[in-house]
This record gives structure tokens, C-alpha cells and sequence, in this order.
């Protein structure tokens, strides 16, 4: 994908567009809207937070913080059908490979014009937004994705393909994240059931990112990628694999890989600080200093 030239004013203008729309659509709630926080001007550095899906921009709010504390402008951008005072709503369902690609593709052109220097950081779902863009866009600086959900934790990489077609093919089921508590009370500033279909859809997205990657380096500058053994969730071999076939392409020293140790043992979301068993204290200075050291 061909680099883009955008403004510190167009980013503005865009941000200021964003933000009016959210406050005037009566289905957001005003609490899980789009977060930007910025210093007035283009900075030496600028991050562009993706949150997981089922949640919205509070997940990455008080990391944002400690960035915008460094002297980064942030956005947080909300994920499209997300945020809606609705918790039960179906609108995640009709998320599509399209939707994923416009909503990572206008972080990044936002974000472009915020800093100097551009990061684009993503977390499961988003996490594999964050590979795609390290794949596709030269105008990035840094990608990071972060414990990337390109599959389930388990399934062998041969039965992939076959999972995510059948989870495309079979009817959407919305499946609790937690069985025990299908509408928990907290956190409010996310759905309590994923989409079987939204998810296959990511994966489908990531399936296209290993495709991408078997042939061509990525058109990054630089890719860290961020795992935890102890994630429940996502399927770190099939992480490996992308980072195998992007360090077969590229230049190895553009690809760095940061693997958590135990502390964070059966736990997915690593950033929200609203989880019941965040390890915040732990996760958010190392991501600052990993994130610091690539420019």
C-alpha cells in the first residue's frame, strides 16, 4: 500500500469530525468513545491504540496516558460497532475483513499526521489490524501487535482454514466471555459476548496476512510483536509462524518479538486495568520501554 502524506491539521480535522459524529450518534455511549490526547502540534512520536474487540478505548486509556506523559500525541480510536450503550447489541456481528482494513487504515493515516515518528499498537483482534498494516503500509514506523488473536489457542495451524470457514458458514452465536457472569455488571465499557462471525473475520484477515507474508517482507520499518505464554485465547504458534515467514523476507533486525513471562498466567486482555486480576504495574512499563526503544 502506497504511503500517505497527511497533516498535522488534517488529523485534527479528521479527530474533530470523528469525535462530532460519536457525540451526536445516540447508540455510543459518551464513555467509550474515541480518546485523543495531543499536545497542540506534531510531536517527535505519535501512538495509535487499537482496542480488542468487544471493548472500546478505555481499554487503552491509562496506557494512552502514560505515552501522552512522554511527550506522544495518542489516539485511541473506537472499533466500528462498538462503544454502544446497547451491551447486548447484535451490530458486532456484521463486522467484515472490509471493516477491519477501513478502520486500521484511518488510525494510521490519522496517526501520520500526529507524529513524526508513527506506532500503531493493537491488542487480539486488533492485534492482527496492527500485523495487516505491518504488512501493507510503508509509511509506518512501528507495528505492535500484542498477544494477536490470529486463531484459537490449540487448533493445530493444518485445521485453521477449515475452522475459519465453518465459523463463517454456521450461524453467528454471541458466546459469553465469562458463562458464570453472561452480563456482568463490569466492566461497562464493553460487550459481554464476543461474535462468532466478527472473530471469524479476523481470523480470515490474519489467514491474509500469512498468505501476504510467504511472499513479500513487510513494508514496515519495524514490527514488535508482544506474547504471553499464559494466554488463554489466542494461538501463539500460529504467531510464530507470521513472524517466521517476516523474518525469512526482511531484515531480521526490523522484527522483534517480546514474550511475557509467567506473572501473567491465564490472562488475555494484559491492558485493561478494569480486568479482576490486572497486572498493569507489571505489563504497562515494560510495553513503555519496548515501545520507547524503536526510535
Amino acid at each position: 500500500m502506497a504511503a500517505t502524506t497527511s497533516t498535522y491539521a488534517d488529523s485534527m480535522a479528521r479527530i474533530n469530525a470523528l469525535c462530532t459524529y460519536e457525540a451526536a450518534n445516540p447508540r455510543i455511549n459518551p464513555e467509550c468513545a474515541s480518546i485523543v490526547m495531543e499536545h497542540g502540534r506534531r510531536t517527535r512520536r505519535s501512538i495509535v491504540c487499537m482496542h480488542g474487540i468487544t471493548s472500546s478505548p478505555v481499554q487503552f486509556r491509562d496506557l494512552g496516558a502514560l505515552f501522552f506523559e512522554r511527550g506522544y500525541n495518542v489516539l485511541i480510536l473506537r472499533m466500528p460497532r462498538h462503544g454502544y450503550r446497547d451491551r447486548l447489541t447484535h451490530a458486532q456481528s456484521r463486522l467484515k475483513v472490509a471493516d477491519y482494513q477501513a478502520y486500521v487504515t484511518e488510525a494510521t493515516e490519522i496517526g501520520r499526521g500526529l507524529g513524526e515518528h508513527l506506532t500503531v499498537a493493537g491488542l487480539s483482534v486488533s492485534g492482527v489490524l496492527a500485523a495487516w498494516v505491518a504488512q501493507t503500509r510503508a509509511d509506518l514506523d512501528l507495528a505492535v501487535p500484542i498477544a494477536p488473536s490470529f486463531a484459537p489457542r490449540d487448533v493445530p495451524p493444518l485445521l485453521i482454514p477449515g475452522l475459519i470457514e465453518v465459523l463463517r458458514r454456521l450461524p453467528n452465536l454471541l458466546v459469553p466471555w465469562d458463562f458464570r457472569r453472561p452480563v456482568p455488571v463490569a466492566p461497562g465499557c464493553s460487550y459481554p459476548r464476543f461474535s462468532t462471525h466478527a472473530v471469524a473475520e479476523a481470523f480470515r484477515l490474519g489467514a491474509e496476512v500469512l498468505q501476504a507474508a510467504t511472499r513479500t517482507p513487510p513494508a514496515a520499518r519495524s514490527i514488535l510483536v508482544v506474547t504471553n505464554p499464559g494466554d488463554m485465547a489466542v494461538n501463539d504458534p500460529a504467531t510464530r509462524t507470521v513472524v517466521r515467514q517476516w523474518r525469512i523476507h526482511a531484515d531480521r533486525t526490523k522484527i522483534r518479538e517480546y514474550v511475557f513471562g509467567p506473572e501473567l498466567q491465564n490472562m488475555h486482555d494484559i491492558i485493561g486495568p478494569y480486568q479482576p486480576n490486572a497486572r498493569v504495574d507489571y505489563v504497562y512499563p515494560i510495553l513503555l520501554d519496548l515501545i520507547d526503544s524503536s526510535a
